[in-house]
């Protein structure tokens, strides 16, 4: 009776573990991922803690498709008392692969937590100089006053152009009228050398002069519109 009592309690603890081991791999199998921690507001994050930390890597977003994203950038910095922060963030640099040029880098952010692994609670203040040369083109040719400062550089061309134009021709002219010979036989009948020396002089400070107050407005429309964006 004793040995047939062992053999069943052992035979029962056995269907408990397997049963046990097949619940588990159950649970495995079927539960659903963990759901990310949401990142914080604009507003919570302006007012975090202030991080200096590194670009540690970079990896491309669906590499080899048609349609790619920005890289995501991995980010650490120390955290007080010891440990470190990590933060990952898109890439402004409009050109797939280019968050490879800022590994390495130091970057500035706010954060809300001191969580090792909070990846999205992040919110950079200070990118490396080069975000800023790589997008200081774009940035010119957008915001108030981009119009007005393209009219007034193309104006400031057209005096260069009119500049150089008088520059090339006076001494060509005045060669022809003082030399003479047959330089201005084949020209049209109304065509005067000396009004046209006359008009090449004229031209070298008109547009001179161009080119100055042309660029000047230029500027000034810049500046309008740098102000207003800083509003």
């Amino acid at each position: 009776m004793n040995g047939r009592y062992e053999n069943t309690s052992r035979s029962t603890e056995h269907d408990v573990r397997r049963r046990g081991r097949i619940r588990r791999a159950i649970v495995r199998e079927f539960t659903p991922p963990p759901i990310p921690r949401p990142a914080p507001s604009e507003e919570q994050l302006a007012e975090g803690h202030l991080a200096v930390g590194m670009i540690e890597d970079a990896f491309e977003d669906s590499p080899g498709s048609d349609v790619q994203g920005p890289d995501t950038l991995i980010i650490s910095a120390e955290a007080p008392g010891g440990g470190r922060l990590h933060r990952t963030a898109a890439c402004p640099l409009p050109v797939v692969g280019g968050g490879r040029r800022l590994v390495g880098r130091t970057i500035g952010f706010r954060h809300t937590t001191f969580e090792p692994d909070h990846v999205n609670d992040i919110l950079v203040v200070r990118w490396p100089r080069e975000i800023g040369k790589a997008l200081e083109p774009a940035a010119q040719n957008e915001g108030p006053g981009t119009l007005r400062a393209r009219v007034w550089g193309l104006l400031a061309g057209c005096g260069f152009a009119l500049l150089w134009a008088g520059i090339a021709l006076t001494p060509i002219l005045l060669c022809g009228i003082v030399f003479g010979g047959d330089m201005f036989t084949d020209l049209p009948a109304w065509f005067r050398p000396g009004a046209g020396l006359a008009a090449s002089v004229a031209a070298v400070p008109l547009g001179l002069f161009l080119v100055a107050a042309c660029t000047v407005r230029k500027n000034a429309a810049l500046a309008h519109r740098s102000r207003e964006a800083g509003d």
